[in-house]
């Protein structure tokens, strides 16, 4: 259990660190995130004003994270542990083939990758448990694979839920 939770944090670290990327980003190539001079004065001004403000900039700062990782096709991120780094990669895009032991994914940019499937391997369908047969050619998926050397070895493949 100790290796799974090591896992999902590991997995959570990369996407904070995704999002993060992607705020600075999103606001690197937003031309409104500039300042600029207003010929109107504020009528407000004080701790209620910079309340509004930064409430409004968390709001931003949230949807530019979502936005990114909505966009994101793939990417690998290297984390560090206590006692070694790993390389993790992750993919959306659509089946192009699949069996009990691999799976290919092709994103809509045209890089493909094949990633083993094993027992370790978690597979969710519509926000359920599900198994690697479930998931058809076609299909939208997401895939975390842990990379070791030139092998990817897949620890999540989910279908998002149709909505």
């Amino acid at each position: 259990m100790q290796i799974k939770g090591k896992i999902a944090a590991v997995s959570l670290g990369a996407v904070v660190l995704a999002g993060g990327i992607g705020i600075g980003v999103s606001y690197a190539d937003d031309p409104s995130a500039s300042p600029s001079a207003s010929g109107t004065p504020s009528t407000q001004s004080g701790p209620k004003q910079q309340a509004g403000n930064k409430q409004a900039g968390n709001k931003q700062g949230e949807h530019a994270k979502r936005s990114l990782l909505k966009r994101a096709l793939h990417g690998e991120v290297t984390v560090g542990g206590k006692k070694q780094t790993r390389v993790l990669a992750f993919q959306r895009g659509s089946v192009e083939k699949v069996t009990p032991t691999a799976i290919t994914v092709k994103s809509t940019d045209g890089f493909t990758a094949t990633y083993v499937v094993n027992a370790d391997t978690k597979v969710r369908k519509d926000g359920e448990a599900a198994k690697t047969s479930d998931i058809g050619v076609g299909h939208k998926v997401r895939v975390v694979a842990r990379k070791d050397g030139q092998t990817s070895t897949a620890r999540v493949i989910a279908e998002p839920k149709k909505r």
